[in-house]
């Protein structure tokens, strides 16, 4: 008879108990480790954006040749990441079909209470820039008052207008 032989392989298998993870450790078997690298980008744009604390304003009865004085104010901050332009334009004041020009409105980064004094606000896409720089997060005020100045034929109404204030960067 003959007698065979049998070759045994021993594997030794250790169990880790590792933070309630079952994990095995395999002595005496080679594993091959593959790293590789992923690599990340992201773009922030550069960005200025106009918040106004204020957008309505009530410059009340002002009769013919009179006007309403440079005082009433308006916020602007800018909640962007970079410093910006301030920049204005305007609309023609309106009523029906009445009206009278956007260089009426007067506009400036200081108050004159007792009278109308600083810039005309210039037309709808004849911006202006006003040279005036609003860093990040930070705040500006700018003061608007009104003339009427056609005399006694300026038609009577209730005159609205529209002001663009811009932040731009």
């Amino acid at each position: 008879m003959k007698v065979q032989k049998q070759r045994l392989a021993i594997i030794t298998v250790t169990i880790c108990i590792l933070a309630g993870l079952l994990a095995p450790s395999l002595s005496n078997i080679a594993f091959a480790l593959s790293q590789n690298s992923v690599t990340a980008s992201v773009v922030v744009p550069t960005n200025c954006i106009t918040q106004l604390s204020n957008t309505l304003i009530n410059f009340g009865v002002i009769n013919p040749l009179g006007n309403a004085p440079t005082a009433n104010a308006v916020l602007d901050t800018n909640e962007g990441n970079v410093a910006a332009f301030i920049l204005l334009d305007g609309t023609n004041w309106v009523s029906g079909g009445n009206s009278f020009p956007v260089t009426n409105t007067i506009w400036d980064f200081s108050t004159h209470a007792g009278g109308v004094s600083g810039n005309a606000l210039q037309l709808l896409g004849a911006v202006t820039n006003t040279a005036n720089i609003i860093g990040s997060g930070v705040n500006n005020i700018l003061y608007f008052g009104a003339l009427v100045n056609n005399g006694i034929t300026q038609p009577a109404g209730t005159y609205t207008q529209t002001i663009t204030i811009e932040n731009e960067c």
